[in-house]
């Protein structure tokens, strides 16, 4: 007789999850804002709450990465041509994380979702389009001139973020620096790029440094991307620490990775760029 003949199962064996079920958990273990306001959502549903938890000034960004999980769950599109562009985003992201973790019918659910809101965005008008993009852009605008604190700063370029250095690290070229006054500085950025940048750049995160010292405060936001590997491919050394150099500032990284440093120096967020 087999050791096993007295052996008791308590209860049916356990069913495999669903595809949606099977999403669902994946979103919730993925580091980063999308993981995090997920688990946080189904904790609690209260966008302030959650907001605090991740030392974040405002609310809108929960509803972007809201608008994302409920896109690849449930295939729900999201209303104008901002959103739909965002979330696209976030779906190509998830789908590459995807791949080789998710089963077959996992990802078959994520890509005829993703299907839809690329068919909603391809239908946009291409005024309409333009309208968006500049009133997103005013809206940026007019947040980001009230932010006239101490802090650090994070901004690109479209191109860097539409097409990045590292696709498969999710990484591209990042300016990282520090002012007295954010809103100031960032626009002598926006002044001085109009005349050799042919488009304007997108601000990707401001962090208040609060009683924190801001020299400091930079240097250790230097240091830790820089020991993570995430320092500008593209430096030169001979120039290193020279009056000559270019891209000091620049690193190789991403948002999260940035949210990540935040959060451990305890900086709070005043402005991000994230699906608002």
């Amino acid at each position: 007789m087999s050791e096993f003949a007295d052996e008791v199962v308590d209860g049916p064996p356990s069913l495999p999850l669903s595809p949606r079920d099977e999403l669902g958990e994946f979103i919730a273990v993925q580091d980063g804002r999308l993981g995090e306001v997920y688990r946080l959502w189904h904790e609690r549903p209260d966008a302030r709450w959650i907001a605090d938890q991740q030392n974040v000034a405002s609310v809108g960004y929960i509803y972007g990465w809201k608008r994302a999980w409920e896109a690849a769950l449930d295939g729900a599109v999201p209303n104008g041509p901002t959103a739909l562009r965002q979330t696209i985003g976030s779906l190509n992201s998830l789908l590459k994380k995807g791949r080789g973790t998710l089963s077959l019918a996992a990802i078959d659910l994520l890509k005829t979702n993703r299907a839809l809101i690329i068919a909603a965005a391809d239908e946009v008008d291409v005024e309409e389009a333009a309208e968006a993009s500049a009133a997103a852009e005013s809206i940026e605008k007019r947040e980001l001139a009230a932010i006239h604190t101490a802090g650090i700063y994070a901004f690109s370029y479209g191109w860097y973020l539409e097409s990045p250095i590292d696709p498969e690290g999710g990484n591209t070229l990042i300016k990282v620096g520090k002012a007295e006054d954010v809103a100031s500085r960032l626009d002598q950025h926006r002044q001085g790029a109009r005349a050799h940048i042919p488009e304007p750049l997108v601000t990707i995160r401001v962090y208040e440094t609060g009683s924190r010292d801001l020299d400091r405060t930079e240097r250790d936001f230097h240091r830790l991307l820089g020991t993570a590997g995430h320092s500008n491919p593209r430096r030169e050394e001979s120039l290193r620490r020279t009056r000559n150099e270019v891209g000091r500032e620049w690193f190789l990284t991403n948002a999260d990775f940035l949210d990540a440093i935040a959060g451990v120096l305890e900086l709070r967020t005043v402005y991000s760029d994230e699906n608002g």
